[in-house]
């Protein structure tokens, strides 16, 4: 069921207040933790070199809170942008029966962390677009493993994985049919940009065929003059 305009406008603004804050919150964690260091520390322990460590300081302190509050505020970011577009396809689906046998068990608990999958990468995708593209639960393509995919275009999936360590983090990546590598991707514009190039590609191979074929249809044909019979051979 879609949502009222003024509701999906409050809901982000609010996810755009809510991560405005975090980053704030962050560099004022990062300037305090320098300031402290800067007043504690003895003026000669560290010498010319202070202020490229005070600032290397600030830099991790503020990272690893950015990363802390990451974790610490994905529960109200999933109600501020999966509510409308997940909440419905969770409704609907049906409680399946208690199993009767462990395959049965196995089966369920599959399936649902495939879903899991699928929902988790769809709430992680806020980062990357904060309109509802992304964030539909049933465009996803969950796994056993905790990877998703969404498809993009014909040779084209948006892949969702946690990096590893103690503190994961969401992971996007294109997968495509043509690359060797997988493209990184942090916004919804990495995305576009690599369609559009994808698409200037394809005009720029169909445009030099068509002038190859030009080219070879211009070109004279040779006759070869046939040796009759009659000629004597030497």
């Amino acid at each position: 069921m879609p949502q009222p305009p003024q509701r999906r406008i409050t809901k982000e603004f609010a996810a755009a207040l809510l991560s405005t804050g975090s980053v704030s919150t962050s560099l004022v964690i990062g300037v305090g933790a320098v300031h402290a260091a800067w007043t504690l520390a003895p003026a000669h322990l560290f010498g010319d070199l202070r202020i490229i460590v005070a600032g290397a300081l600030c830099v991790a302190v503020a990272a690893g809170t950015e990363s802390l509050l990451g974790i610490l505020l994905d529960p109200l970011r999933r109600r501020l942008w999966s509510a409308g577009s997940t909440a419905a396809v969770r409704g609907a689906r049906p409680t399946p029966s208690a199993a009767e046998t462990q395959d049965e068990g196995l089966a369920q608990i599959t399936a649902a962390t495939e879903a899991d999958s699928a929902h988790r990468a769809a709430i992680a995708s806020w980062s990357l677009d904060h309109g509802a593209l992304f964030s539909s639960e049933e465009r996803w393509r969950g796994y056993a493993n905790g990877e998703a995919t969404f498809y993009v275009a014909p040779g084209v999936v948006l892949h969702y994985r946690l990096t590893d360590g103690r503190l994961a983090q969401p992971e996007f990546t294109l997968l495509t049919g043509d690359a060797d590598d997988p493209v990184g991707v942090l916004t919804v514009r990495d995305v576009l940009q690599y369609l559009i190039s994808q698409k200037k590609a394809e005009l720029q191979a169909q445009a030099a065929l068509a002038k190859e074929a030009t080219e070879e249809g211009a070109r004279p044909v040779s006759m070869h003059s046939e040796v009759t019979a009659n000629e004597p051979a030497f």
